[in-house]
């Protein structure tokens, strides 16, 4: 009965589908070794520097990162937080804090390097982080308006103090790092706002980082008047960022691929507020 009757089209047949397919690009950069000396006590330094390809990145100074590293020294961790800062449009240089070469294997062996860094804040340890700062800024694509400090444990520490003498960053921002006060501070410099404004990630099950230090950050932030965030991952270690950490068995220290993501998006949306966007767009 129906055999005669005239078949109704497939509308959708009759749309020409045109597939794109786009190839993921994966950004260039370069990378290098880069010595400096410290000549106050004729300590030869080396950093690692990585910046994003010129074809990737408008033609323009773009903002630099001071990365510094943990107790055992610049690793595979600050390596490649340094490529991966550099694919997302800026420069980064990874200060070396021990001297070239110096580098821990064991805890005991990290520790002891750290120990004259701990001990003389004031002295050593914020002038090396200021040769570390001096070299980001003479990378000529730099621009040195833009001036982020990020690091990771003892490195938090680190870009924590940096923020707190007030030395023309625009951004700190700490992985899971201790919060001690800066010793002996001057009472007119630590009363000044902060100017820098501040990012602490920290994991809410570190314990190697007292509750009371993390409340008197907090206090401390808001005395002196700063931009400050604090973000606590929950069943987040010690650690949470180095993957290295994996399966470590020292309690309170591990790696946290959700808390190393997460905190790593909350760092680049305080750069693109802070800085705007680094990258061309094609």
């Amino acid at each position: 009965m129906f055999r005669n009757m005239p078949k109704k089209k497939n509308i959708a047949a009759l749309k020409k589908e045109t597939v794109v397919v786009q190839e993921k690009i994966e950004p260039i950069i370069n990378e290098d070794r880069y010595e400096y000396t410290d000549e106050i006590d004729n300590t030869l330094l080396e950093g690692f520097v990585c910046l994003p390809d010129h074809r990737t990145v408008p033609n323009a100074p773009i903002p630099g990162v001071l990365v510094c590293h943990a107790f055992g020294g610049i690793g595979n961790l600050e390596e490649e937080k340094c490529r991966e800062l550099a694919k997302a449009g800026y420069i980064a240089f990874a200060a070396d804090l021990y001297g070239k070469g110096k580098r821990g294997q064991t805890f005991e062996e990290n520790m002891a390097l750290l120990k004259p860094f701990r001990e003389d804040r004031t002295n050593l340890l914020r002038r090396r982080l200021f040769l570390g700062l001096q070299c980001l800024r003479d990378q000529m694509a730099v621009d040195k308006e833009k001036i982020a400090v990020i690091g990771f444990c003892f490195g938090g520490l680190c870009a924590l103090d940096l923020a707190r003498v007030n030395v023309g960053i625009k951004i700190a921002v700490s992985f899971h790092g201790t919060f001690t006060p800066l010793p002996d501070q001057p009472d007119p410099e630590k009363e000044k706002p902060i100017e820098a404004s501040v990012l602490i990630c920290h994991g809410d099950a570190d314990t190697h980082i007292p509750h009371e230090q993390c409340m008197n950050i907090m206090a401390e932030m808001r005395a002196r008047k700063a931009d400050w965030q604090f973000i606590s991952y929950g069943n987040a270690k010690h650690g949470f960022t180095d993957k290295e950490l994996e399966n470590s068995t020292r309690e309170g220290v591990g790696y946290n691929e959700q808390a190393d993501k997460r905190s790593w998006m909350a760092m680049l949306a305080l750069f693109k507020e802070k800085f705007g966007n680094t990258l061309i767009t094609f």
